[in-house]
């Protein structure tokens, strides 16, 4: 018996199971018993996960229907990390809304059967070797998400949740049209219905396929995917969707979706590129990431809302991650990695803190909090560590991916393509002065960003508390993940435990190919 198979019947099961169970009960304590139970049996089923990729490289299961490599084992990893802290989280945070009356037990259990279906969706996209069954599995979080962002009820929920459900439904038959695409000209070199859309096959064929085909293709693909990471232009869903979800949902929102959908991008760019010029996909994710960087940038500036400000953060921090694999090369691409999942921490703290902050202030006006350091001691630490590591402040991991982004982007060749992104800057000036220019144009939006940023985050933490907030932080197991997530922020800084490292660099080699 393949010894990956029992981790992976664990991944695709427990949740199916706990969506199942969590029908079946009203009982909060059952319900959150169910949650976390579930998510301790996923982290353990991938570090056994990990440890056979390490051991072995990559693998497949059930039949060929499971294909799990670094780049895989990788996301998992920060599917079930971030998912353990969402569920430590969600203990106190629904408990507290149904002390309060605001949601009802039969409401609490119709959150966990969206909870645990959104992360099976997440987990067969992740681990699906087709790139029809991944666009299904992406499809059904766009179904689960709608109900989960519009889960309190409240017209401006509501709103954001059909405005979700419109752009992504779009986005994703973008990434339809793409993947059929990607279908008829691999059918035409293997000729097998059955497997022209598995990933083990085309990597296997890739150099056969249709060039001209498959540059459209993957532009589908990636404005499609894009949407769901919310790059910009196609990022109106996020300020909206963010700011009206549950905490725990929007913290899954930010640091697994957009990851997940990440990931989507990468695996077709991987196929891609043994077909195609790098330059032509490099150029598309760059164009697209310093575009969605110098819009966060700009909006940050303006935002009122510290939800609404934490998600344009997310905008700018994905367009990020697209520089580091546009640029590509060890560096940037190990970079982009890296940064994935110190945005996935950071923005899941950030969101949780958020959380704590909205149900004591009632309110999301960055004006109208203050004083949170008297108020609630351990939140306004959680939201001054994710606040810094956001603006990439050492010693959190954020500022070393960061550094290796940049790095990586001062020191590449700007190769022109069909974008003819470098042939436009090329008319203009020289080369090297080009690389200088576009990097200091990137870190000048950088300093605008850390700017606008940092003066929001201290300015609700210090000053003077609004009469009438209740004071004092009592503990409690919500807690708990504002330290794991916090403690990860620093200690990746410092060290990278070494089968993530692994993980990291066997992934880099994946995307790397050619």
């Amino acid at each position: 018996m393949n010894s990956i198979v029992a981790p992976v019947v664990v991944f695709l099961g427990a949740p199916l199971l706990a969506v199942v169970l969590s029908l079946a009960t009203t009982h909060a304590r059952l319900l959150h018993g169910l949650n976390l139970a579930t998510m301790t049996g996923l982290v353990v089923s991938e570090i056994a996960l990990i440890q056979q990729v390490l051991a072995h490289g990559p693998q497949t299961a059930l039949w060929g229907l499971v294909y799990i490599d670094a780049l895989s084992a990788f996301i998992l990893f920060i599917v079930t990390f971030i998912g353990l802290a969402c569920s430590l989280y969600t203990w106190t945070y629904l408990d507290d809304y149904m002390a309060r009356g605001m949601i009802t037990p039969r409401r609490l259990s119709q959150f966990f059967v969206l909870f645990h279906g959104f992360l099976l969706a997440m987990i067969v996209a992740t681990m699906a070797n087709s790139l029809g069954v991944l666009w299904v599995a992406i499809e059904g979080t766009t179904l689960a998400t709608t109900f989960l962002i519009a889960f309190f009820r409240k017209r401006e929920g509501l709103e954001a949740g059909w405005k979700y459900l419109i752009l992504c439904s779009v986005g994703i038959a973008l990434a339809l049209f793409g993947t059929v695409l990607t279908y008829y000209s691999s059918v035409r070199v293997l000729g097998d219905e059955s497997s022209a859309l598995n990933v083990t096959k085309l990597l296997e064929v890739a150099g056969q396929l249709d060039p001209h085909v498959l540059k459209l293709a993957f532009i589908f693909l990636f404005v499609g995917y894009g949407t769901k990471i919310g790059l910009a232009p196609m990022h109106a869903w996020v300020p909206e969707a963010y700011s009206e979800a549950p905490a725990p949902v929007t913290a899954m929102l930010a640091g697994v979706l957009e990851t997940v959908a990440v990931y989507a991008v990468l695996r077709s760019k991987a196929i891609m590129d043994q077909a195609l010029p790098p330059a032509f996909t490099g150029n598309l994710l760059m164009l697209f990431g310093l575009i969605s960087f110098a819009v966060a940038a700009l909006f940050i500036l303006i935002q009122r809302d510290y939800k609404r400000l934490f998600a344009y953060s997310s905008v700018e921090h994905m367009g990020f991650v697209m520089v580091g694999f546009g640029v590509g090369g060890p560096i940037g691409t190990f970079g982009g990695l890296f940064h994935l999942l110190n945005h996935a921490l950071a923005k899941a703290l950030a969101f949780f803190a958020a959380g704590n902050v909205h149900r004591r202030y009632a309110t999301r006006e960055i004006s109208e909090v203050q004083g949170l350091a008297n108020i609630q001691p351990i939140t306004a630490v959680a939201m001054l560590v994710a606040g810094l590591a956001l603006v990439g402040m050492p010693p959190f991991s954020m500022f070393v991916s960061e550094v290796m982004v940049v790095s990586a982007l001062a020191t590449q060749s700007f190769a022109s393509d069909t974008l003819h992104l470098g042939r436009f800057l090329t008319i203009i000036i020289a080369h090297d002065v080009r690389s200088l220019a576009i990097v200091t144009l990137f870190l000048l939006f950088a300093v605008a960003l850390f700017g606008g940023f940092t003066y929001r985050m201290v300015s609700m933490v210090w000053g003077a508390a609004p009469d009438g907030v209740r004071r004092g932080e009592p503990w409690d197991v919500g807690h708990v993940p504002l330290i794991l997530t916090g403690a990860a922020l620093v200690g990746f800084g410092l060290a990278l435990p070494e089968p993530v490292k692994g993980l990291m660099d066997r992934a880099v080699a994946i995307l790397m190919v050619r």
